[in-house]
């Protein structure tokens, strides 16, 4: 696959339908059907995969949950194809990822460890007679904050005498935005969400100039990339299309460089070690130290927890969406009584923070990612379905909205009932924290506009409230600035 085809999908579509996008790889094709993911192969998939599946190497990738858990399906298996769908050799199910999530929603710690796994698998892989034909990041997903390589058809046969092909591809959707990240403090994923292919080598070497240059790996990775790059310009290209085809036949065998085992695991060990020397700064933002610098007395924030406690205990759930997470406090409470734990904030450095800690915690089952709220990730690449929307991608039980609703009204300027319509959507319950106009951090977002907020008040904000949801249970905070409710949809 190239970074635009689709890889393998797993989000909570029940319809029988291809999964947009993968059309472009006329080897493989994945359907969600109900429960199920199930990708149509080939022949020469098939044999492929044959091959692969037998191999010790992909079978320790396979224990070590390093690639998505596959069987192939018996040929008589009944499938529900959609209707005019084309019969494949045959079909491999995979396991389902409970939440699928795209790059430029991944904070630096994320792209960064799903890089080194791209590197270990196809290291892994060249040493034992494979390589992997692509590397894109679009092909790994997460289990919590454990990546998961998902697109097998990318293995391939290794061939003595070939580069790694997916070498370009890797520096333009994880190298260079990991180094503009470390070496220059620029974000990359609004450039990531903006470009499908990546970032390429010449605009890379653009922005990672001057004293940039004598950095780790940029002189070789991105200099000479973009300087070999430029050796093809449109000029040659023309002059190469008025050759004869006998002709380019003739000079192809000349001018192919032989490439030794041994050069490209030296590439790819320097491009690991390139990786993990790269960092992000460690600067604060507003929200990355909630967890301790919240603006809560010590009993409010604690009756804030209990609240959250209670709605969870009554029942397990499978999806919980804890929108505005800062830093994951609530949703570490919900973790403990939910199978899947989805966690979005805008704050890039807060979602790293959690990240970070999560590696290492006890819960295993929460996905932090990184969506502006007033601006989510929309529907992308052809027919805007290669790459669904955020709010596309799952349906959770239970959403939590904590602290966050004075910045969808105040700071983006987003109206209220329109917040709470697409809220109403789900057909989910929510816990949503209403911060009133007169909150001394609802003041401060106000300042020097002009205060058209009324319905952030009690009356206002339970008026437009119970045109959509029933109040279940509710609880004042802060001196009765704030107040918590727990909100059921009712029947549309």
């Amino acid at each position: 696959m190239n970074s635009r085809e689709a890889p393998e999908r797993a989000s909570a579509s029940e319809t029988a339908i291809p999964d947009s996008g993968s059309f472009r790889d006329r080897n493989n094709r994945v359907y969600h059907l109900g429960s199920s993911i199930v990708r149509g192969i080939s022949e020469q998939a098939l044999a492929n995969w044959t091959a692969l599946s037998a191999q010790p190497f992909f079978q320790e990738f396979l224990a070590a949950s390093k690639v998505v858990a596959t069987e192939r399906l018996p040929d008589d298996a009944p499938l529900a194809l959609p209707a005019g769908a084309s019969p494949w050799a045959a079909y491999l199910s995979h396991e389902r990822i409970p939440f699928v999530s795209y790059p430029y929603e991944w904070p630096f710690g994320m792209l960064k460890d799903a890089a080194l796994l791209q590197l270990e698998l196809v290291e892994r892989a060249i040493e034992c007679g494979w390589t992997m034909k692509d590397a894109t990041p679009y092909n790994i997903q997460w289990r919590g904050c454990r990546p998961v390589f998902i697109d097998l058809p990318s293995f391939e046969p290794y061939t003595a005498g070939d580069a790694w092909g997916g070498y370009r591809q890797f520096c333009m959707m994880y190298l260079y935005p990991l180094m503009l990240q470390a070496y220059k403090g620029v974000d990359y994923q609004p450039l990531l969400r903006g470009d499908l292919e990546g970032i390429d080598p010449q605009q890379a070497n653009r922005l990672l100039s001057g004293l940039t240059r004598l950095r780790k790996g940029v002189l070789s990775h991105v200099y000479l990339h973009a300087k070999m790059q430029a050796r093809y310009s449109q000029a040659d290209l023309v002059e190469a299309k008025q050759l004869t085809e006998h002709a380019a036949q003739e000079m192809r065998p000349a001018q192919r460089i032989h490439h030794s085992k041994a050069m490209v695991l030296g590439t790819l060990q320097g491009l690991r070690r390139t990786v993990q020397s790269l960092h992000s700064d460690e600067s604060r933002t507003t929200w990355s130290n909630y967890d301790s610098d919240h603006s809560y007395g010590e009993q409010s924030f604690e009756i804030k927890k209990a609240f959250v406690e209670n709605v969870i205990a009554e029942r397990r759930r499978s999806l919980v969406w804890d929108l505005g997470c800062n830093t994951g406090t609530f949703s570490r409470i919900c973790a403990g009584n939910s199978d899947y734990v989805l966690s979005a904030d805008g704050d890039r450095k807060a979602i790293d923070r959690f990240y970070s800690a999560q590696k290492t915690a006890s819960e295993k089952n929460i996905l932090p990612l990184i969506i502006n709220l007033g601006n989510i990730s929309p529907g992308q690449g052809w027919l805007g379905k290669e790459r669904k929307a955020f709010d596309q991608r799952g349906k959770p039980e239970l959403v939590l909205c904590l602290a966050l609703i004075h910045h969808i009204v105040i700071s983006a300027n987003i109206p209220l009932a329109e917040f709470l319509t697409w809220l109403r959507q789900f057909d989910a319950e929510i816990i949503i924290e209403l911060v009133t106009i007169e909150d001394d951090m609802s003041r401060m977002l106000v300042r020097n506009r002009v205060n058209q907020y009324g319905d952030l008040t009690e009356a206002g904000f339970e008026a437009t409230v119970l045109s959509m949801f029933t109040i279940k249970a509710s609880q004042y905070l802060k001196g009765e600035h704030r107040k918590l409710y727990h909100l059921l949809p009712k029947a549309l």
